[in-house]
C-alpha cells in the first residue's frame, strides 16, 4: 500500500513526461513549418568551397575560374597582346609577291638624276594585231635636258597603263612594271625597284612574231647599275649611262639604231610578256638610223618618242 508521500512522486513524475512530449511536439512542428518556405535560402559555401551546381560570390581578391567551354572575357579597356616574337599573317592577296630594299637608292637618285617631278607626257596604244599592243610612249621628259620623271606604266590586258609616280617614290613602290625616259628602260625590281621583274633576252635574230610561248631554259635578270658595294656599272654603249636589263634594244654609231632584239619580261605576279622596242625617233628618221648608222640632215628627229610592241604570252 502506497504511502501519501509515494503517490505525490508519482503525479510529478507523470506531469514531468508530459511536458518533455509537448516540448519534443512543438519542436518537430517548428522543423516541418521551415522546410516548406515558399523561397529556397540561398546556401552560404564553405570558405573555399562551392555547393554542386551554385555560382559562389568569390572571396575578396580571388577571380573565380570560366565554367568548361567558356571565354573568359578580356578586361575593359585592354588588348590581348601577341605571343612575343610572332607577327600577325597579313591578308592573303594585300601584299606583292616580291618585296625587297632597293640597294644603293641614294647613289642612284644622283647618279640617274631620279626626280620628284612626274612625268606629264603623252602615253597611247596605236592599231596593233589582235591579242598584240603597240604602245607610243612620249619619253622625251622635257629634252637633251631631262626635267620630269620616267613615265611610269603597267602591262593591264587593255595596254600599257599610267601609273603617275615621280621618279624617288618609284624607289619605294610596287605598282608600276616598266619605265621610259629617252632611251633609257628600267624594269621593277633589282637597283630600280622594290619588285622582281626580270627579262631574259631571246637569241639574235629571234622575230616577234614566231614567240607563242615561254622558252624552258631562260634565266631572268634585274636591273644592276650597282654593285654590292655601290660601285657603279656603266653600259657598253660609250655614253657612260648605267646597265639596264633591256640595255641591248639599242646600240649608238652616229645614232640610237634599233637590235630588233625580243624579250621576255617575267612580271611579279609570274605573267609573261613577250616585248620588242622598235622605235626611238619618228618612224622615217629611224629606218633610216638603221639603214646608215646616222641621222638624216636637215630633218628633226623626233628623238624620245618610243614606240614598243608586246603581247601576253599563255
Amino acid at each position: 500500500m502506497k504511502t501519501h508521500t509515494e503517490e505525490t512522486m508519482h503525479t510529478k513524475a507523470s506531469k514531468q513526461g508530459l511536458w518533455v512530449l509537448a516540448a519534443v511536439a512543438m519542436a518537430l512542428a517548428l522543423l516541418v513549418n521551415c522546410g516548406s518556405s515558399d523561397e529556397d535560402p540561398t546556401p552560404v559555401p564553405d570558405a573555399g568551397q562551392t555547393d554542386s551546381g551554385t555560382n559562389p560570390t568569390p572571396d575578396s581578391g580571388t577571380e573565380p575560374e570560366p565554367d568548361a567551354g567558356t571565354e573568359p572575357e578580356p578586361d575593359a579597356g585592354t588588348e590581348p597582346e601577341p605571343d612575343s616574337g610572332t607577327e600577325p599573317e597579313a591578308d592573303a592577296g594585300t601584299e606583292p609577291l616580291c618585296q625587297s630594299d632597293v640597294p644603293c637608292s641614294e647613289q642612284s637618285i644622283d647618279r640617274l638624276n631620279l626626280l620628284t617631278t612626274p612625268s606629264t607626257t603623252a602615253m597611247f596604244e596605236e592599231e596593233a594585231p589582235a591579242g598584240e599592243f603597240r604602245s607610243y610612249i612620249d619619253a622625251r621628259a622635257g629634252g637633251l635636258t631631262v626635267n620630269q620623271s620616267y613615265t611610269y606604266a603597267r602591262f593591264t590586258p587593255e595596254g600599257l597603263s599610267r601609273v603617275n609616280i615621280d621618279d624617288q617614290t618609284s624607289l619605294g613602290d610596287h605598282g608600276w612594271d616598266i619605265a621610259f625616259r629617252r632611251y633609257y628602260i628600267r624594269l621593277n625590281g633589282g637597283t630600280s625597284g622594290p619588285s622582281c621583274i626580270g627579262v631574259a633576252r631571246l637569241p639574235t635574230g629571234t622575230r616577234f612574231e614566231t614567240v607563242t610561248s615561254v622558252p624552258a631554259d631562260l634565266t631572268f635578270q634585274s636591273d644592276a647599275w650597282y654593285t654590292e658595294t655601290c660601285e657603279f656599272i656603266p653600259d657598253n654603249s660609250g655614253l657612260s649611262g648605267p646597265t639596264m636589263a633591256l640595255s641591248s634594244f639599242w646600240s649608238y654609231q652616229g645614232c640610237v639604231k634599233m637590235s630588233g632584239d625580243v624579250f621576255i619580261i617575267r612580271l611579279a605576279d609570274g605573267r609573261h610578256v613577250k616585248f620588242e622596242v622598235t622605235s626611238y625617233y619618228e618612224l622615217a628618221v629611224q629606218e633610216h638610223c638603221n639603214a646608215t648608222n646616222e641621222l638624216p640632215s636637215g630633218t628633226p628627229s623626233g628623238s624620245g618618242q618610243l614606240r614598243v610592241k608586246w603581247a601576253f604570252l599563255p
